[in-house]
């Protein structure tokens, strides 16, 4: 008699289901989708049908005015969990007190002129919803989230994104510039 043959006909019990806590620690995570994975493809299965329905223009136009509002509650939320320990709301302070955990992102930290660059190569967001077939829609949270993070939490950081979709490359590189010289040169008045 196979697994579910038993269970159809003797049902579930304690002593049947404790190999279930061995099998797990013996697969580690191997199967598991990481929160912020799980998150994309809900986020991409709703984005594909909003965009079926609403058409590409009115349907991003709608998904961005909701992109924006989770992630200006996001940024305001952690720039209350910062002010709440009284700290100022600092770029090192909004890394350390962010809402997402750092595994959901395997970022390489650079600092040209006195800016934090991350080349994040490895997004558990954006690859969790490649591996469905649903990257396209990913990609929509991606071109506005970020900003919005950072306008709800402290809308005095500056963010020069390239995004995958617009390099054509494998990643994302995030460039955080804090240095009021710097905001002045990329906005050009120096």
């Amino acid at each position: 008699m196979n697994e579910l043959e038993r269970e159809k006909s003797r049902g579930l019990s304690l002593s049947y289901l404790i190999k279930v806590l061995f099998m797990r620690l013996g697969l580690g995570k191997r199967h598991h989708t990481p929160g912020f994975g799980l998150a994309a493809q809900l986020f991409s299965v709703v984005a594909k049908h909003v965009l079926a329905e609403l058409g590409p223009e009115r349907g991003e136009e709608l998904l961005k005015k909701a992109i924006e509002e989770f992630g200006n509650e996001r940024g305001r939320r952690i720039a209350e969990t910062v002010r709440s320990r009284g700290k100022p709301l600092s770029l090192r302070n909004w890394i350390i007190y962010t809402d997402i955990a750092p595994e959901n992102f395997a970022a390489r930290p650079s600092f040209p002129e006195g800016d934090l660059q991350a080349k994040v190569g490895n997004c558990n967001f954006f690859n969790a919803a490649e591996r469905w077939g649903l990257g396209e829609y990913a990609k929509i949270y991606c071109k506005f989230a970020d900003y919005a993070i950072l306008n709800g939490y402290n809308p005095d950081v500056t963010l020069l994104l390239e995004q995958r979709q617009w390099s054509g490359r494998d990643h994302c590189i995030f460039r955080y510039v804090m240095k009021e010289e710097n905001k002045r040169r990329i906005s050009g008045r120096d």
